[in-house]
């Protein structure tokens, strides 16, 4: 699509190029307001003249208007960035949240086997005592 503009763009600015020199003998008058005495003025332009005059402010006109739009769509590019980096940001603190979180399930779990591993021997001691004191029961 840009190539085609720019084709296009190239033969239209060709096109004009040839008729300001097929117009280079024509001339025609131009009426302005003159501000000093508020009266109007007829000058004799040469069409050539005239024609690249028009073709060279169309070309600043478009180039501002061009500048203006780039300019917005600059900020918006850099307006989503900030919001990508700060997901970014957001994303990596969850994540180091989620690691904490599962160190500490891990911790609790070591804890908890510790735990029951302790509560088996007590209990297994229990059943040894529980077996002296019958035995002790019994001699009596």
């Amino acid at each position: 699509m840009k190539k085609i503009f720019f084709i296009l763009s190239i033969i239209l600015l060709l096109g004009i190029v040839y008729l300001a020199i097929m117009n280079t003998d024509t001339s025609f008058s131009v009426n302005y307001l003159k501000a000093s005495n508020g009266e109007y003025s007829v000058e004799l332009i040469n069409g050539a003249f005239y024609t690249l005059i028009v073709l060279i402010a169309g070309v600043f006109v478009g180039s501002g208007i061009l500048s203006l739009f780039l300019g917005v769509q600059k900020d918006r590019v850099n307006a989503y960035k900030r919001e990508l980096e700060r997901s970014a940001v957001s994303g990596e603190s969850n994540a180091s949240r989620v690691k904490v979180l599962e160190a500490k399930i891990q911790t609790l779990e070591k804890a908890f086997n510790t735990v029951t591993d302790e509560r088996t021997k007590l209990e297994m001691q229990i059943q040894d005592l529980n077996t002296e004191i019958d035995k002790i029961n019994k001699n009596k």
